[in-house]
C-alpha cells in the first residue's frame, strides 16, 4: 500500500517540524507540506486532498473549525485529526460535529500520535482517553435506561467508526434498523451525534468498562 499522505496545519514552527520529521521517517506515512495558517491548510488541502490533515483548532486567518467547515462543503475524501491545546467542552464538540475522525491533545506523545494517524488514514475514529472522558454520561441516567444487546453491539460498532449501511453489513441487519438501534442509543445516552457517541465508545473500551 502506499503511505498515507498527510498535510500538516501548524502555525508554530518548531512543532510543525517536529512534526515534519517525525512522520517522514514512518515507513508508511508521507507528509506532503506544512500549512502556517488556516486559509493555507484549506487550500492546501483542497488542491492536494490528502488522506489526512493534522489540524490545529487555533490557527491565524482562518481557525482550524472555520477551516473544516468549507472542508465540508467540498465533501472530500480527507480525514481530518484535531491535534490542538484546546480541550474545553465546547470546541470539542464543535470540531466533532464538524466530522472530526479524530481529536488529539498536543500534550499527547508522539506513540499516541502515529497511534491516532492510523486508525484514521484505516476509516476508523480516534479520541483521547481525557478527551473522550468528557462523554462519559452521569451513572444515574446509565442505569436508568439500559442499551439492550442489540444496542450495546451497535455502540461498539460505532465507536470503529463504522456508518449505519457498514454495521447494517456486519451483523445481517437492515440499514433502517441499525439507524433505529443509533437513534436509539442517542436517546437513552443523552448523546447529541454519532461523533460524540463513537467518543463515549471509545472512552468505555479504553477503559475496559462494560458496555451498559
Amino acid at each position: 500500500m502506499p503511505p498515507t499522505q498527510i498535510l500538516i496545519a501548524e502555525d508554530h514552527a518548531l512543532l510543525a517540524d517536529a512534526l515534519q520529521m517525525l512522520l517522514n521517517v514512518q515507513t508508511d506515512m508521507r507528509c506532503i507540506g506544512v500549512a502556517k495558517d488556516g486559509e493555507q491548510a484549506l487550500q492546501r488541502t483542497l488542491a492536494a486532498v490528502p488522506d489526512v490533515l493534522l489540524l490545529d483548532l487555533g490557527l491565524p486567518k482562518l481557525d482550524g473549525l472555520g477551516v473544516m467547515d468549507a472542508l465540508n462543503r467540498a465533501n472530500l475524501s480527507t480525514r481530518v485529526l484535531v491535534v490542538t491545546a484546546r480541550q474545553d467542552e465546547a470546541s470539542i464538540r464543535a470540531a466533532l460535529s464538524l466530522g472530526a475522525a479524530g481529536y488529539l491533545p498536543k500534550n499527547q506523545n508522539s506513540d499516541e500520535l502515529l497511534l491516532a494517524i492510523r486508525q484514521v488514514s484505516q476509516g476508523r475514529r480516534y479520541i483521547s482517553a481525557d478527551i473522550a472522558l468528557l462523554f462519559m454520561p452521569d451513572t444515574r441516567s446509565i442505569s436508568a435506561s439500559k442499551l439492550t444487546p442489540s444496542e450495546s453491539t451497535v455502540l461498539q460498532l460505532v465507536g470503529t467508526g463504522l456508518s449505519s449501511k457498514e454495521i447494517s453489513r456486519k451483523l445481517d441487519i437492515s440499514e433502517a434498523t441499525a439507524r433505529k438501534h443509533r437513534e436509539n442509543i442517542r436517546r437513552k445516552l443523552g448523546i447529541r451525534n454519532s461523533a460524540e457517541m463513537a467518543a463515549y465508545a471509545i472512552r468505555l473500551q479504553s477503559t475496559d468498562a462494560p458496555l451498559p
